[in-house]
Parts: C-alpha cells; structure tokens; sequence
C-alpha cells in the first residue's frame, strides 16, 4: 500500500485510538534522521497517536545524500543533477527544491551549466516502510551558453527526464529492525504534515481488515 502526501490545506484528525508504547521510539533511531517522537503542542494528536518530526536540516541532508545524480538521454546528451536545497511549502503541504544541472552533449563533449527548480510531495511505501518523492513537477529551468538550435530541445526534454528520474527516488527507509518494531505494534503512517521547520510524520494503528464474507 502507498499513501501519498501532496493534498493541500490541513490534513484531516484522526480518530481516538489506543495510546501507542512508548517502545516506538526506537523507530528513528540511525539511518542518518534523528528523529524525535513526541505529540507536538501546537497541534495536539488525538489518543493514540504519535508523531516523528524531522528537521529541515535532516531532510537537507537526506535529500543531499542522493546527488549527485546523471542520467542519459537517447546516447545524446547526459544530465547531471546535484547540490539540492530543500525548501519548505508548508501551505502546500509539500516542497521545493533547487539544484544545479549539468547537460553534457556527448558528441562534442560540451557541458552547459545550469539551474532547475522543482516541487514534490512526499509518499510513505508500506511495504518496505520507506518515503519517497512523489508528484515531482520541474518549476523553472535556466542554462546558460546554450546554443539557440538546441534551446528548445534542452527546455522540453531536460524537465521530463528529471521528473521521470526523482520520481520515486527513495528519501528515506526504516531498517529491518525498526519495521518489525513498527508491523509489531500494529501501527502505520496515517499522514504527513510539512511544517515551517520540518516535517511531522503522524503514526496511528492501522485499521483491521473486515473478515471476509462467505
């Protein structure tokens, strides 16, 4: 199951449930995210919620962590993406970063430089407990010492092919230990709230399934 988190406007509360064991803490332990859990002030949690918060920091590093990143085009041309900047869209409920592109022409072997900008939200993948983008949409695209017979080829294609690249790429994954830790307890990620200073992962039990009619 894959629930994705790019709605605008506030997420919907949840319903009371059962408090969760203070044991889910070892959740967010490693893996590079110091993540706390706690029940923000602000907005209160109903019973039986919890909450991870993640930094803008933390996310910056997470992010970074996977540039930089080059694919081809057709054997014609090799796009570069690196140094992201993450920006928080807490409006939105989503968010914005700006990169440094290189496109190399393979043939003659020049290299423009340039700069992209992008929005994205975020999907929570159940089945490997991982975060992922999703919705990735390129907002601007400026290259400099391009040729005026390959301006057009470089706004149309060089946008798809990043999106086709981000989409999906993996942020962040529980390891092995913390899913069995977080399928133990019978909880999952209800939803996820970008915030002006990071990101608050909401975890509620997961509903029971209906029995099956006969």
């Amino acid at each position: 199951m894959v629930n994705l988190f790019f709605a605008p406007g506030p997420a919907p509360l949840l319903p009371r449930r059962h408090c969760l064991a203070w044991a889910a803490a070892a959740m967010v332990v490693g893996a590079g995210l110091a993540a706390s859990v706690a029940q923000a002030a602000d907005a209160p949690l109903p019973a039986g919620a919890r909450s991870i918060s993640i930094s803008q920091a933390q996310l910056q590093q997470a992010v970074a962590a996977k540039f930089p990143l080059a694919r081809s085009w057709q054997g014609m041309v090799v796009i570069q993406l690196q140094k992201p900047k993450v920006e928080l869209l807490a409006q939105s409920n989503s968010l914005r970063a700006a990169f440094d592109i290189w496109v190399t022409e393979k043939l003659m072997g020049n290299e423009y430089p340039g700069q992209m900008t992008l929005d994205f939200g975020l999907a929570f993948h159940d089945a490997d407990a991982s975060i992922r983008l999703h919705n990735v949409r390129v907002q601007q695209l400026q290259m400099q010492g391009v040729p005026a017979a390959y301006q057009g080829m470089f706004q149309t294609y060089a946008p798809r092919l990043a999106e086709q690249v981000l989409q999906g790429l993996l942020v962040y994954e529980l390891p092995a230990s913390q899913r069995m830790l977080l399928q133990g307890l019978g909880y999952t990620v209800e939803r996820m709230e970008v915030q002006e200073q990071g990101l608050r992962i909401v975890l509620a039990p997961k509903t029971a399934e209906a029995a099956p009619t006969r």
